[in-house]
């Protein structure tokens, strides 16, 4: 039995997309409108604001936030303290 809307599907909604609205990001295909955004944030992303992590798609601010590099040296340590004043 032949399947109907047998297109590539959307990795956020789950619904067909077709080529003229596809992006292909983090091995799946999204809407360029609407579902095409982070993960975290819902911020809309294009080419060079998408970071990939496990499948999901993110903005760089929040990929940094939650995978990024921490500890000494990334917004810790003596370069964060404040002067007490004394």
């Amino acid at each position: 039995m032949p399947t109907w809307g047998g297109g590539k599907k959307c990795g956020r909604c789950d619904k067909s997309v077709y080529a003229n609205e596809e992006i292909i990001a983090a091995g799946n295909s999204f809407h360029k409108r609407g579902c095409f955004t982070c993960q975290d944030c819902n911020k809309t992303l294009d080419s060079n604001t998408v970071a990939e992590h496990e499948g999901k798609i993110y903005c760089k601010g929040c990929y940094g936030k939650n995978y990024g590099p921490k500890g000494y040296g990334y917004g810790g340590g003596a370069g964060a303290l404040t002067n007490t004043g004394k």
